[in-house]
């Protein structure tokens, strides 16, 4: 009787074994959120972060090995570092969508990024102030930076990129056309594009990608078509910011920024200067 007990008993501890486990097994981690970048609420993780002690050359060879932009242009300098790590941060933000591979695929690769002055208010073109290159005037990034509104510029390089993507409009493309469609139903975004459909589909993208950018149109509530076209057809369904309307965290936290955070208001003196986007 004994024996049949015990027997039993080492049965019934077996069964128990294999029931429970013998160790814990640690829940998986959530994944850390992505920090806000300059202008950018939720950017894409960082793949090639900015190199903070990097030299000038440095992060021109970087842009080009790691965006594929060829480089020219005078204002590639010491003083214009600032400028230049918004363009970084800005392409680096983006490199999860294939936002930037589509626009260089639409002129076969062949596109550069022109620091150097632009007469006239413009602080920044495609293919104006010089052929194939998309110019931004980092001696008028100064202006914003000095405003507190780095959002703005933020808003601009995505803005002038996409007249990089939409340089294939004359062939009439599906998203083109889809886009002319939205813009008959929806009209006006911002003040800057006004009429003009071109500046508006850019201006769209820009202020996508810009969420930060003071008086940006998204933050009234409207827009959302304009907002759904930019996130399913140009950028793949990833979102830089929350839906339009909805309150948006532009703190970036970092204690030793080298640049103020967006919020301040901008000065009239540069605020004309929009006007050549």
């Amino acid at each position: 009787m004994r024996r049949w007990i015990a027997a039993a008993a080492v049965g019934l501890a077996a069964v128990i074994t294999s029931v429970v486990p013998t160790t814990a097994t640690a829940l998986p981690l959530a994944p850390a959120p992505v920090a806000p970048v300059t202008g950018i609420p939720t950017p894409c993780a960082s793949t090639v972060p900015f190199p903070e002690g990097a030299t000038i050359a440095e992060l021109q060879a970087g842009i080009t090995e790691h965006f594929g932009f060829a480089l020219t242009g005078s204002q590639w300098t010491e003083e214009r570092r600032a400028s230049i790590k918004i363009l970084w941060q800005t392409l680096d933000a983006m490199d999860c969508t294939t936002y930037r591979t589509d626009l260089q695929a639409k002129v076969g690769g062949n596109v550069g990024l022109n620091a150097a002055s632009i007469s006239g208010y413009a602080w920044g073109d495609w293919s104006l102030t010089k052929g194939g290159y998309v110019t931004f005037d980092f001696s008028k990034f100064q202006k914003a930076l000095d405003s507190g509104d780095e959002g703005r510029l933020t808003r601009l390089v995505a803005h002038e990129l996409a007249h990089v993507l939409n340089s294939d409009r004359y062939e009439e493309p599906a998203y083109w056309q889809a886009f002319k469609t939205l813009y008959a139903q929806e009209g006006s975004f911002s003040s800057y594009a006004g009429s003009s459909v071109t500046e508006t589909f850019a201006d769209v993208v820009g202020y996508y990608v810009g969420r930060c950018a003071l008086e940006n149109p998204y933050d009234t509530g409207k827009f959302g078509a304009y907002y759904d076209f930019a996130k399913t057809q140009v950028f793949g369904g990833k979102e830089f910011g929350p839906a339009p309307g909805q309150e948006i965290n532009c703190t970036v936290p970092s204690a030793d920024a080298e640049v103020p955070q967006p919020g301040a208001e901008p000065a009239a003196a540069w605020l004309e200067g929009l006007a050549g986007e």
